[in-house]
């Protein structure tokens, strides 16, 4: 082989026209045009062999390439034709011998990287019947149907249109940095959990679990984290959700980012965790309301009642929390946090954990919100002495509350974004 493989980088719209690529979600597209690569191919020249066991798949962008059987039959293939649209040939070892007419560009993606995108990739949602109705104030059976839905990848989480906007606004420059772009991303749990499911997903093939908002990026590239960012900027935004429901998510992302606030200023404080890990854990510890919320969306009866909607929340907001985390294989400390979110009596023997940090964090949360009307004594949460190595005082909480305030401070001119 004597052709050229270019080192242009492949825009993701480009593989678009291509199947399997034509229908995945762009996320998905995304990732795999990281793994492509363009190649250029004078005439007479071979791409592909008879009996190759190449392993990469070839798409025909441009030009005009000939497939030559093993009978000696030749096929012109034409770009922008429906043949041209699959991969030049799919099977392995080839059965055709593959050589250019003219000058020809090729992309080339490996098949292990088409496999993984085709299996990662979610169903396609089917449209749900309005006749079909579940009663919500029956947690058990909401909660299987909620599970099996979560099974076949069908559960979407829902991004703010506000929140989303800002986001997309700030992402879509070219010149972002990887600072600006984990600040961004930070915004917004539901795009923080997808894009944490993606960095950890098979389609990378590593052992080592991503866990902060830094190991994202790092994963993924700036470039791809960036474009898959803006791809769910924009997407599942509920433009037609009652004002009860739409006050009701605003009011647990803001709850995710300051309790993440608070966890990250607790690792700081105590120095007996990594603080970022600590705020990934805080952003995505009440996760669970996202699904239920998208999920509650699909039956008007539902969504013309938010009494029902929080009451779901509040039974399984932790559980569904937990479901999907493990779903999407986010980390067992994570998962944790997230299953553990609502327990105050949860006792953590020795060093402090995430739990205790994510407890001791909300609490600090609901005490500002509410006062301890509404809390646990100080005494009755034992993750609060495991999380502050049983230094817990009024100077310890007006620390860290005023070390969580200079954090959201920090973020506070993206988020003014408009």
């Amino acid at each position: 082989m004597l052709w050229t493989q270019l080192e242009t980088m492949i825009k993701p719209g480009s593989l678009k026209p291509f199947l399997p690529f034509a229908e995945l979600p762009p996320e998905y597209v995304i990732i795999a045009a990281n793994f492509a690569s363009e190649i250029e191919i004078g005439h007479g020249e071979v791409l592909l062999e008879a009996n190759s066991e190449d392993s990469n798949a070839y798409f025909l962008f441009d030009g005009n390439l000939a497939s030559e059987d093993i009978y000696g039959a030749t096929n012109i293939i034409e770009s922008g034709t429906s043949e041209a649209a699959r991969p030049l040939p799919q099977l392995r070892p080839s059965a055709y011998r593959i050589v250019a007419e003219g000058v020809a560009t090729v992309f080339s993606v490996p098949q292990e990287v088409v496999r993984r995108v085709r299996a990662e990739a979610p169903e396609k949602v089917t449209a749900v019947e309005d006749d079909i109705a579940l009663d919500i104030t029956q947690t058990r059976e909401f909660f299987n149907d909620f599970k099996e839905e979560l099974q076949m990848n069908r559960v979407r989480l829902p991004s703010l249109s506000r929140s989303a906007a800002r986001v997309h606004r700030l992402v879509a420059g070219e010149k972002v940095g990887e600072n600006e772009l984990v600040s961004a991303i930070s915004m917004d749990p539901a795009i923080t959990a997808k894009l944490l499911k993606m960095a950890n997903s098979s389609l990378f093939n590593l052992e080592d679990e991503v866990k902060d908002f830094r190991g994202i990026v790092g994963r993924l590239g700036t470039y791809s984290t960036r474009e898959i960012a803006a791809c769910f900027a924009f997407r599942d935004v509920y433009k037609n959700t009652i004002p009860e429901l739409v006050k009701l998510l605003e009011e647990q992302v803001l709850e995710a980012r300051q309790v993440s606030a608070l966890a990250e200023a607790i690792a700081e404080v105590t120095n007996n965790f990594d603080s970022e890990v600590a705020a990934m854990a805080g952003l995505l510890h009440n996760v669970g309301v996202l699904p239920i919320f998208s999920y509650s969306m699909q039956n008007v009866a539902y969504a013309m009642n938010p009494k029902l909607v929080i009451r779901a929340i509040e039974k399984m907001g932790p559980k569904a929390g937990a479901l999907l985390a493990k779903k999407w294989r986010f980390s067992e400390d994570i998962v944790r946090s997230i299953e553990h979110s609502n327990d105050w009596s949860y006792v953590q023997e020795g060093e402090s954990d995430l739990v205790s940090i994510i407890l001791t964090a909300k609490y600090h949360y609901l005490l500002s919100r509410t006062g301890l009307r509404t809390l646990p004594k100080v005494r009755d949460v034992p993750s609060i002495n495991t999380a502050t190595n049983g230094k817990f005082d009024e100077k310890f909480s007006l620390r860290i509350l005023d070390r969580a305030k200079g954090l959201m401070n920090a973020a506070a001119p993206l988020r003014s974004i408009a």
